[in-house]
């Protein structure tokens, strides 16, 4: 079971990109197939469907921060 991801931290021009990529990322990991995957592979496909949205560094690291804020509000740490 995966825990749903909150990317609001990413802004796109428009609801329909946002809608879109949230779908993206959903599918993509519905779809992991991998019978021996760890947590890394999680990452991968999340990165598969980021990849054409994110273009600069900057973007990546706030989806970064966003990715530890959200880990941190779960694990205790926050």
């Amino acid at each position: 079971m995966f825990m749903f991801i909150n990317l609001t931290i990413i802004i796109w021009d428009n609801m329909d990109d946002f809608k879109h990529i949230l779908n993206r990322i959903k599918t993509q990991l519905e779809n992991i197939n991998y019978p021996n995957g760890d947590i890394s592979d999680v990452g991968n496909e999340i990165g598969i469907a980021l990849g054409q949205y994110l273009s600069t560094d900057e973007e990546l690291n706030d989806f970064i921060t966003g990715l530890k804020h959200g880990i941190s509000l779960t694990n205790g740490t926050h």
